[in-house]
């Protein structure tokens, strides 16, 4: 799919735009935060300046997008080729991930050739739980879309 058009996408309250060097900061402080990163299956914990630096390498436009309201950077949200997010602790519960997810949804599924999305999430992930309840998405719809693992084993460098 062509991702001309999609690298920035704008809803009531929230500007999803490209990944940028300067949201290292932010980006650092939320997903570094274990009450997050822990329910992320490839993030390490604790998450890094050379952490973000790899994931600004890969992070490519149309395909992840930074969440922003009016504070800054709440989250990222990508579909490459998976569908995943993550939003800080102190914006959950105002509607962000669902919002931000119907938008990228929105444009994916405007292409008649769009693949089907995959997602999941860990069974004891109660916010992504919920964004999956709010967007209709069905708990099982592939082997894919099955919680591997609880997310209270968490991975920390240098254990696998």
């Amino acid at each position: 799919m062509d991702i001309t058009g999609r690298a920035i996408l704008r809803t009531a309250r929230l500007v999803l735009r490209p990944v940028e060097p300067q949201d290292a900061t932010p980006v650092i402080a939320g997903v570094g935060q274990l009450q997050v990163s822990r329910f992320l299956a490839v993030v390490p914990h604790p998450y890094g300046p050379e952490d973000f630096a790899k994931f600004l390498a890969i992070a490519h436009p149309g395909k992840h997008w930074a969440i922003t309201d009016p504070d800054g950077v709440a989250g990222i949200i990508s579909l490459d080729p998976t569908y995943g997010f993550w939003i800080a602790p102190d914006r959950q519960g105002r509607g962000y991930l669902t919002e931000a997810a119907l938008a990228v949804l929105a444009m994916h599924f405007a292409d008649p050739q769009a693949d089907a999305v995959h997602s999941g999430y860990f069974v004891d992930n109660a916010v992504s739980a919920r964004v999956h309840e709010n967007l209709a998405l069905p708990k099982r719809t592939s082997r894919t879309l099955t919680a591997a693992r609880s997310a209270s084993r968490v991975r920390t460098r240098g254990s696998d």
